[in-house]
C-alpha cells in the first residue's frame, strides 16, 4: 500500500546520521524543507514525475541562523517565506528571492526551546510554541515584519506543536500536560476558546485537521489515535463553536509513542509515525459524528529509528515524506 521510492540523508552523507526532526512541503509540491540536530535547514527540489522516478535534490543549506537543533520548518501559504524554530529559543524568517531563501528576520522572546512555528492560512499571523509553556501569536505588518500580537500560557507543561485550521484563523496546540487547546482571534487579541484536558495518557505529540476543518485527529504517548469533531459547525458564537472526542483507537503490538500525524486532503488517508520506527495508515470509516470508526490499515513502512514526522505532499497526494532519527528523509508512494 505504501512503497518506498527514495531515501535521502539530511546532511548529504550516509555516514552523517544526525536526527532529522521535520520535513515540510511547499504548497506547490515541488519544494521540501527539512531540519534537524545539525542546526541546519535544507531546501530540496522534488525532481521527476509521479509516474517515473521521483528524487530530492538539495538546492540550499541554511546553516548559520541557529546555534542549536532546528525543531520545526514551515512555508508560508503564498510560498514567499520559510520559518524555522530552534532549541536556541529563536525563530528565523527566510524570504525567497530568485529561487533562493535568505534570512530576513529573527524573532526572539521565548524563554526556552521553540518546538514549532507555523503560518496561518492568511499568512497574517505566525504561531509559535515552546518548552516555556507558552503559545505566541505574531502579526505581519505592511512591511512584512512580524511583531508580537498575543502571548498565552494555557498549558502547564511543554507545548509540543501548534496547528492552524485549513481555512480559518483557528489554532490548536498539543502539550506534554496531556491536553489540547483551541484559540481564536476576537478582533483585538488571541484568546483560548476551548480546553480539553486528559486528551491522552501522557504527552499529546501531534494533531492534524481534515481538508474541511470539521474533524481533527491527535496522537500521543499512549500510542492512541483519537478523533474529534466540530460541534455546531454553522454557529457564529465562539462559545458554541466547540470540539468533542467521538472515537479513539489504541494501536496494538507497540508500547512506543505516536509522534506525528498527517491527514491527506485528497483521499482522507491518515499517516502516523512513531517511536517504534513504524509508519502506519488509518482511515475514518464514516463522516457521521454519531458513530465514526478509526480503521487501522496497517504498518506500511519503517525507518531504522524513531519516525519524528510525516507529511503528505499537497500537490501529489499519493506522495508522503518521513523524517527520522536515522538521519534520513524517505519518500513513499501510496498505492490504493
Amino acid at each position: 500500500m505504501l512503497r518506498q521510492i527514495g531515501e535521502f540523508y539530511h546532511q548529504g552523507e550516509k555516514d552523517d546520521t544526525s536526527r532529522v526532526w521535520m520535513t515540510c512541503w511547499h504548497h506547490g509540491g515541488r519544494i521540501l524543507a527539512s531540519c534537524g540536530d545539525d542546526k541546519a535547514v535544507r531546501v530540496w527540489s522534488l525532481v521527476g514525475e509521479p509516474d517515473s522516478k521521483l528524487r530530492l535534490e538539495c538546492r540550499t543549506t541554511l546553516d548559520d541562523s541557529h546555534a542549536r537543533a532546528v525543531r520545526s520548518v514551515a512555508f508560508s501559504n503564498d510560498g514567499k517565506l520559510l520559518v524555522s524554530a530552534s532549541f536556541d529559543a529563536s525563530v528565523v524568517i527566510y524570504q525567497q528571492e530568485e529561487g533562493e531563501f535568505t534570512e530576513v528576520n529573527k524573532l526572539e522572546g521565548h524563554e526556552s526551546e521553540v518546538k514549532c512555528a507555523v503560518f496561518s492560512k492568511s499568512d497574517e499571523f505566525l504561531a509559535t510554541c515552546s518548552r516555556d509553556k507558552s503559545v505566541w501569536f505574531w502579526q505581519q505588518d505592511e512591511d512584512e515584519d512580524f511583531s508580537v500580537s498575543s502571548i498565552l500560557q494555557p498549558h502547564t507543561q511543554d507545548v509540543k506543536q501548534v496547528v492552524w485550521h485549513p481555512t480559518e484563523d483557528l489554532l490548536v496546540s498539543c502539550s506534554y500536560d496531556s491536553s489540547i487547546r483551541f484559540y481564536r482571534y476576537d478582533g483585538e487579541d488571541w484568546v483560548t476558546q476551548q480546553k480539553i484536558d486528559n486528551c491522552h495518557v501522557g504527552t499529546v505529540w501531534s494533531a492534524a485537521f481534515d481538508a474541511e476543518g470539521h474533524r481533527l485527529v491527535t496522537v500521543g504517548e499512549d500510542h492512541v489515535i483519537q478523533l474529534f469533531v466540530r460541534e455546531n459547525i454553522d454557529s457564529k458564537s465562539a462559545d458554541q463553536d466547540t470540539w468533542k472526542s467521538v472515537a479513539r483507537l489504541e494501536v496494538e503490538n507497540t508500547r512506543w509513542p505516536l509522534y506525528a500525524v498527517t491527514w491527506n486532503s485528497e483521499n482522507d488517508v491518515i499517516a502516523t509515525g512513531g517511536g517504534d520506527s513504524k509508519i502506519r495508515l488509518f482511515k475514518i470509516s464514516s463522516k457521521s459524528s454519531d458513530s465514526p470508526i478509526i480503521e487501522h490499515l496497517g504498518v506500511v513502512g519503517s525507518h531504522e529509528y524513531d519516525v519524528n514526522h510525516v507529511a503528505w505532499n499537497p500537490k501529489f497526494s499519493n506522495i508522503l515524506s518521513s523524517a527520522s532519527d536515522d538521519g534520513t528523509i524517505r519518500l513513499w508512494e501510496l498505492e490504493i
